[in-house]
C-alpha cells in the first residue's frame, strides 16, 4: 500500500461531538492550507495593539519561542474547531486563565493592563477571522461571500469560548467585519515589542536551499498583502503593492498546488488525528 493509499484508507471518526459540524464553513477554511498563511496575517495585526503587546512581552517567555508559540497556537485552534467539545473546553479554559494571569503594571503611569479586556480580546478574535478570510479568498479556497458571512456567525462560538460574551463586538457579515477592523486604526501602533515579535514573518531567512528561500520569500510577501493599506503603512512596507500583488498571484498557484498533494478529505483526516493523539489539552482521567 502506498502512502496516498495509506491517507485515502484513513478515516478518523467526524462523528464526535465537536462545537463544529464536518459540514461547516469553519472546517473548510482550516483544513486547507491557507489557514496557516491567514494565521500569519492575523498576527501582524494583532501585533498592532500596543497595549496587548506590552503585556505578553513582559509577563511571558513566549516571545523568544516563536516556533513553540506558533505550534501551540496552532493546536489549539485544530482542538476547537476539529476537536470534540469536552477537549474544546478543557483548552478554551486554559487559554482563559493565561488571559486572567496576564496583567502587568505600567512602570511610568502605573496603570494595569489586563490581557482579559474584551475590546483587546476582540480585536485577537476579529482579526483571526479576518485574515483567514482574506486569505481564504486571495488563495483560493472556494467559497461564496454568503459561506463567508456563516464563517463569521460560525466563529462567534470560538469567541466565546475565549470569553468574549459582548455580542456587539463580533461582527455578523464581511461588511461588518471590515468595518470594525479599519475603525480600530485611531489606537493601533507599532511598538518596539510588536516589531521584535513579528520581526521573522516580515523579513524572510536568506540562507539555505535557493528552491525553499525563492518559496518563503514570495509566501511572506503574499502574507503581507492581505494586511489592509493602513497595516502595511504601520509596518513600513506600503511601497511596494505591485510585488505584494505579484506575490499573491504566485501564493496562490502554490497554494493549489499544495491541495493537489493532498485532497480535502485527507487534510481533515489528519487534523481530526492529530486532536485526537495531540490536544491542546488533555482530559484527566479518572484510573
Amino acid at each position: 500500500m502506498t502512502v496516498q493509499d495509506a491517507h485515502t484508507t484513513a478515516k478518523p471518526s467526524h462523528d464526535h461531538d465537536g462545537y463544529f459540524a464536518p459540514d461547516s464553513i469553519s472546517w473548510r477554511i482550516f483544513a486547507d492550507p491557507v489557514s496557516k498563511l491567514g494565521g500569519m496575517a492575523a498576527l501582524l495585526l494583532q501585533a498592532l495593539n500596543p497595549y496587548m503587546m506590552r503585556v505578553f512581552y513582559n509577563t511571558t517567555e513566549s516571545k523568544s519561542d516563536a516556533g513553540g508559540r506558533d505550534e501551540r497556537t496552532g493546536r489549539y485552534f485544530e482542538t476547537v474547531i476539529f476537536g470534540d467539545r469536552a477537549h474544546a473546553d478543557i483548552a478554551s479554559e486554559m487559554v482563559r486563565r493565561l488571559h486572567v494571569n496576564a496583567a502587568w503594571t505600567d512602570p511610568v503611569t502605573g496603570e494595569v493592563l489586563r490581557a482579559d479586556k474584551p475590546e483587546w480580546l476582540a480585536w485577537t478574535h476579529n482579526t483571526f477571522v479576518y485574515a483567514l478570510l482574506r486569505a481564504s479568498n486571495e488563495f483560493g479556497v472556494d467559497i461564496t461571500a454568503e459561506e463567508g458571512d456563516r464563517f463569521i456567525v460560525e466563529q462567534h462560538i470560538a469567541a466565546r469560548l475565549i470569553g468574549i460574551e459582548d455580542e456587539s463586538l463580533l461582527p455578523s457579515n464581511a461588511a461588518e467585519l471590515q468595518e470594525y477592523i479599519d475603525a480600530q486604526t485611531h489606537w493601533l501602533a507599532l511598538g518596539v515589542e510588536a516589531a521584535e515579535v513579528t520581526r521573522n514573518l516580515r523579513n524572510p531567512a536568506l540562507r539555505g536551499n535557493p528552491f525553499k528561500v525563492w518559496t518563503g520569500v514570495i509566501v511572506q510577501d503574499g502574507v503581507l498583502h492581505l494586511l489592509p493599506d493602513w497595516a502595511r503603512l504601520l509596518y513600513g512596507i506600503e511601497g511596494r503593492p505591485m510585488n505584494l500583488r505579484k506575490a499573491a498571484r504566485t501564493t496562490k498557484h502554490l497554494m493549489a498546488g499544495a491541495r493537489k498533494s493532498r485532497t480535502y478529505k485527507q487534510l481533515v483526516d489528519e487534523a481530526v488525528s492529530r486532536v485526537q493523539n495531540h490536544p491542546y489539552r488533555k482530559l484527566r482521567t479518572k484510573g
